[in-house]
């Protein structure tokens, strides 16, 4: 199954003119009847309720969290809907944190399955049965630093969950897919092109811009929270600001912003703080930081 990319451009365009027909579905999610005016759980909150009580240090609590989820759910356009995949990959985010030792044998050698779901390919005998392990739970194996890790399978979100979400939520879980698939960061330093940086900031913020939905709008804006901090002061080992200057990577990156971007807002709110690292005003500059980094 080839997971549908949309390009930056497109996808712009896509979430301005689709309108969010959620908005026109908001009391499906009302927890407040209003006949009796008593408190009932909606479909997303006994999602929440039954993955709060699943263990999050095994992967196979994803196959069960996804029964629950079949069980609870029909395809189609909801608020309900939307939430609960919210719901659902937070906590595959956290069973990949906390289930390695589940799915991983830190004795086995794991690189057959590197980007298997990409490149094809056939699982080395001694690692078949784990990856259907991980493959069947929606993840897939990563190696960084020569460990190995599981991260979520976008294969998988798309197949199970698709169709059961708004259109303007598949273009931000196809979004986010395609940067896990590219990549971003390793060994605390930033892995992608100046370009890219840039590019996917933008993309965040147009998304926001266009799309304001209490389901994923906290994602949408954790994810431009995180790349715009990334292009105002780097990471550890690919800071902004080295040896008391700009570093070449961020001054290419904010010539970039300034041409591919100008009437941003990302790049009005960069842009005092631009020209005093390029004026070489270090510390006038540093000292603008803390109000420019999203929380």
């Amino acid at each position: 199954m080839k997971l549908k990319y949309l390009s930056i451009g497109l996808a712009m365009l896509a979430t301005a003119c689709q309108t969010d027909s959620k908005n026109n579905n908001a009391n499906a999610d009302s927890n407040l009847r209003e006949d009796t005016g008593e408190y009932t759980l909606s479909k997303a909150d006994m999602l929440q309720d039954y993955i709060d009580a699943l263990d999050s240090t095994d992967v196979n609590s994803i196959g069960k969290a996804n029964a629950k989820f079949k069980e609870l759910f029909n395809q189609g356009d909801s608020l309900n809907n939307d939430l609960a995949v919210v719901y659902f990959i937070d906590f595959m985010d956290k069973v990949s944190l906390y289930g390695h030792q589940s799915a991983i044998d830190d004795e086995l050698d794991y690189s057959s399955l590197v980007d298997i779901e990409v490149n094809g390919g056939k699982p080395a005998d001694a690692v078949e049965d784990g990856y259907k392990k991980i493959s069947q739970n929606g993840y897939r194996i990563r190696q960084s630093e020569g460990m190995y890790s599981i991260q979520i399978n976008p294969f998988y979100i798309q197949k199970e969950f698709y169709p059961y979400i708004s259109g303007n939520m598949e273009i931000m879980l196809q979004q986010i897919a395609k940067e896990n698939l590219e990549g971003y960061a390793e060994d605390a330093a930033i892995i992608i092109p100046f370009q890219s940086l840039v590019q996917r900031v933008i993309w965040w913020e147009d998304f926001l811009k266009n799309n304001n939905n209490k389901a994923y709008s906290p994602l949408a804006r954790e994810q431009y929270g995180r790349y715009f901090n990334a292009l105002t002061i780097g990471m550890d080992n690919t800071p902004a600001i080295e040896s008391e200057q700009i570093a070449p990577y961020f001054q290419e990156a904010y010539s970039y912003l300034k041409d591919f971007a100008p009437a941003s807002d990302s790049y009005k709110q960069l842009q005092p703080y631009i020209e005093l690292l390029e004026k070489g005003e270090i510390e006038q500059a540093k000292g603008m930081v803390a109000d420019l980094l999203k929380h």
